[in-house]
């Protein structure tokens, strides 16, 4: 079971986005797989994958907090927060789902690519799926690649 969770606090600066992103990946969503940041409107909003739905406490907290949430999991919705906010969590969480925007700030095997490598080895070995431009050999990955979702993959840009 996936669960998509989009947040939107109407962050108008992308490192600020970043930032709160990878500090709620930290602490309350630590469980996330993936942490994206989307281009939503005039400012920035979040999404994370999640193996199952955040607690109805976690969602209350991310509330009491401001945020705008928006829970999608198969056919079935939840919106909660401010309603100014919870049409670009949506987008977000959709946007995530559905693979065609979002900039990756963690995804499975990061953690490992520290150096540099292969692209092979990168494809292999994260949830990286292509590498532009074609004809690269290698990377420098230093932990903080950030690929994009585009057209259903996670492409990284060097």
């Amino acid at each position: 079971m996936t669960t998509w969770l989009g947040l939107d606090a109407g962050h108008a600066d992308p490192r600020a986005a970043d930032s709160t992103a990878l500090a709620l990946h930290e602490s309350l969503l630590f469980h996330a797989q993936v942490v994206c940041v989307h281009a939503v409107d005039d400012h920035h909003a979040m999404s994370f994958r999640l193996a199952e739905d955040p607690s109805e406490n976690v969602v209350a907290t991310l509330v009491e907090r401001g945020y705008g949430v928006a829970v999608h999991h198969a056919a079935r919705q939840r919106l909660a927060g401010p309603d100014d906010l919870t049409a670009g969590a949506l987008r977000a969480a959709l946007a995530h789902r559905d693979r065609v925007e979002g900039r990756a700030l963690r995804f499975p095997g990061q953690r490992a690519l520290r150096g540099r490598y292969g692209v092979s080895d990168i494809l292999a070995f994260s949830a990286i799926e292509e590498v532009l431009p074609h004809g690269v050999q290698s990377v420098d990955a230093r932990g903080d690649l950030q690929p994009r979702f585009h057209n259903g993959k996670l492409v990284l840009n060097v």
